[in-house]
Formats: structure tokens, sequence, C-alpha cells
């Protein structure tokens, strides 16, 4: 026959290391989105790459400017009255799921962009320009990029309603402008109406930065063309950061915080309550939930073995006999039976210490009476005879009267054989 496959301290690591295994899928399944930042080269606020947006997020921190990336229903957080950025936005996933029609491949994000555009009364857009690919031996460096389609970059346009054009052309002229002069090779620039969108930075060719103000409710848009003026390659090139700050200060950032939206690059997290409830303050509530549940699940352990022998119906010894006995006579109202017979026992035990003559009941009774009265103590056993005879059929509160008569009995019998066996003399008691 064979062992047992697990010894007992073989089995209980097993269990731990199983429990311990659950525990941490459960933690990353609920906090793994936020454990780390997505590995990304496209353009984007994680994004480390050349063409990214993380020396833009990480510079308006450093300068004291409170800055949230959002990951869930940026339009809510706009409404607060906040700056909102949205840089480069993808409208069209890249590369097109084959499963998905156009209408869903599209239409979501722009219905998005379309919502926040809507509830951002400061808005900062950065038109996208090119797309990029990963380098295949370091995934989070940039392998190449490639420049959009014109058309993709008027998608944005028309999402916010800017009646403008895309141009890229081959030569420029000087930058104009009364805010900090760009450092660029090739830009991408607008062309629009003189009503439409206001210059800020300009070329002859078209510009590089406007805004549109709406008269009636204050609402403000800057349009920045090129995102090679705040993304991480071009950033620090000339006064390229210059003018970016110039740009959100000008939308207000500093006395409001500034929210970039990474919905649009298709990095949304989705809220979870599980997520929620670990969190302050509502861990401290799940907290103790959970102990309670660890005490009642330990309350409600029995420990692996044989399983452990049913009690015996009847115990052994006389104590239970006796007990038991007590009990049935008390339950059938026959306290006054059980008195009779212990004081009768009383009687003889006296009797029999003291050496009463004769053996009939009625001669000792008689010789106890006479010998009580010569000892002063016939009043006592009259009253116990009396309060037992009062016990005759009560149920209710017999109990003590009988337990104060059973004391009494004991007493008198005590005091009746008072010295009886101590005396070396055992002569035969006399009464009188």
């Amino acid at each position: 026959m064979s062992g047992p496959s697990f010894s007992r301290r073989g089995a209980t690591w097993l269990a731990v290391a199983a429990v311990a295994s659950l525990a941490a899928a459960g933690f990353l399944g609920v906090f793994g989105d936020e454990l780390s930042e997505p590995a990304s080269v496209a353009p984007g606020a994680y994004s480390r790459s050349a063409i990214g947006h993380r020396a833009f997020v990480t510079l308006l921190r450093e300068l004291g400017v409170p800055t949230l990336v959002s990951r869930h229903r940026t339009a809510d957080k706009a409404a607060d009255g906040a700056v909102v950025v949205l840089a480069e936005p993808a409208l069209e996933p890249r590369p097109l799921s084959p499963w998905r029609g156009p209408a869903e491949r599209d239409g979501r994000r722009a219905a998005v962009a379309e919502e926040i555009a809507a509830g951002a009364s400061r808005l900062l857009v950065v038109l996208p320009k090119r797309t990029g690919y990963p380098d295949s031996n370091r995934p989070r460096w940039l392998g190449g990029a490639d420049l959009l389609p014109l058309g993709e970059v008027r998608r944005v346009l028309e999402v916010l309603e800017l009646d403008a054009e895309v141009v890229r052309p081959k030569q420029i002229t000087a930058p104009r402008g009364a805010l900090p002069a760009p450092a660029l090779d090739a830009p991408q620039l607008l062309r629009s109406p003189p009503d439409e969108i206001t210059p800020l930075v300009w070329f002859e060719q078209g510009i590089l930065a406007g805004e549109v103000v709406d008269q009636e409710t204050g609402r403000r848009i800057v349009v920045l063309s090129d995102p090679d003026v705040l993304a991480n390659h071009g950033l620090g090139r000339g006064e390229n950061a210059a003018l970016v700050l110039r740009l959100v200060e000008r939308l207000g950032a500093g006395e409001v915080p500034v929210v970039i939206d990474e919905t649009l690059h298709g990095l949304d997290v989705q809220p979870s309550v599980a997520r929620e409830l670990f969190r302050f303050p509502l861990a401290l509530a799940t907290a103790q939930a959970l102990l309670v549940a660890a005490l009642a699940v330990w309350a409600g352990l029995v420990r692996f073995g044989r399983p452990r022998p049913p009690d015996a119906l009847l115990a052994p010894g006389k104590a239970f006999l006796v007990e038991n006995t007590a009990a049935l006579l008390g339950h059938g109202g026959h306290v006054a039976h059980a008195l009779g017979a212990y004081l009768r026992a009383a009687k003889d035990e006296v009797a029999r210490r003291l050496r009463a003559p004769g053996d009939r009941a009625e001669a000792q009774d008689a010789w106890l009476a006479r010998l009580a009265a010569a000892r002063g103590r016939d009043g006592a056993l009259a009253a116990i005879e009396a309060r037992i005879r009062a016990l005759g059929g009560r149920r209710r509160g017999a109990e003590e009267d009988a337990l104060r008569a059973a004391v009494e009995i004991h007493a008198w019998r005590e005091e009746m054989t008072h010295g009886a066996d101590g005396d070396p003399r055992r002569h035969r008691a006399t009464p009188g």
C-alpha cells in the first residue's frame, strides 16, 4: 500500500502557494492596468519615443502646472473648466481591424472627440502628423515613422468644425507673430479664411498656431498644426518649449489644471467597482468585511483527520445516574417522595449509629422522637416532616424548597449522630 503523496507540511505549503497565486491573479486583474504605463511608440502622453509627448507632460509637471493624463471620460473633466489637450487624436485605429466595420472603426472615436470638444471651454488641439512602429529589438523605441495622409489630418478639423486646409509646403519663410519663434524643418501648416482662425504664429505659407474664440460663450480653441513643436524630439529645439508653454498659458493653464486626453489614443480604462473598493476610504470597509469573512471561515473550519466519535448516550459513573434520576423525579413532580426516602434513610442511619432497640420502623420512629425531644430537637424533625408533606404534588418552585428540606435533614442527622462514631466507649444511647 503506497503512502500519502504529500506530507502535512508539504500540503500546507502547497495550499499557501495556491492561495497566494489566486490573490496575485486577482490583484493583477484589478490593478494591472495601473501598475505600469502603457508601452507605446505612437504619439501620446506615455510614449517615450521621438514622436511621443512624454517630455511635454513632464515639463508641465516640473513647472508646477497641475496636469492629469485622462484615460476615461475626458468630457466630464473638461466640464470643470480645465484646459483640455487633444494632442494628435487618432480618430481611426491603426492598423484597422478587419472584423470591424467602417462606422465602428471611425465613428466611436469621432463621437468621443466631438463630446470632448463640445464640453471643453478651453481646448488645445494638436493636429496629427506621423504614425510610428516599434523597433523589433527594442519595443519601446521607435523603429520608423511615416507621414499621415492629409485626409486623416483634415478629419480632425471636420470633427472640430473648423474651416481650414492642411498644407505641407516644401519651403517656408521666417515665422511671424508675438509668440516665440519655433524651430521646424518641414512644418505642417493651416490655411483658413481670415475670419475663421486668428493667427498667433504663422508663415507666409500658412498658420502654425491659431486661435478661435466664441464671443457668445467665451469658448476658446487654440490649434497647433505641427506636433513637432511639442514632440519629444522637437521640444528641446530653439524656443519650441517656450512657445508651447505660452499657448497653454494663453488658455489659463496654471490657474486651472491641464487635462491631456489619452482615450483617443486607444488607452482608455473602464472604471471598476473592485478597483474602487480597494482605494481609500472604501478600502477600510473592504478590509473590515474581509476580516469578518476570515473569522467566519476560521470559526467554521474542521481539522483534517479521523472524525471524532459521538458522545455516549449514557455517560459512565454514578454521578450521571444520580443526576438523571433527580431530573426525572423533578420533572414528574415526585420531589416529595424523594425527600421522604431521604428522611427515611437519615432516620435509619441515626438509629443504626445510636443502636436503637428493635427493628420495626414504628418502634424506631417512636424511639427517635423521644431521643429528639430529650435533645431538644423534636421541633426540627416535625418541621421537616411538615415541609415534605407540603411539597406533595408541587412542580413549580418545588426544587428550591426541596433543597432547603434536604439541607435540614442533613443537619438534623449530623446533630443527632454528633460524636457517636468518635466515642470510644461505644455505649448504647438511651432516651430520657
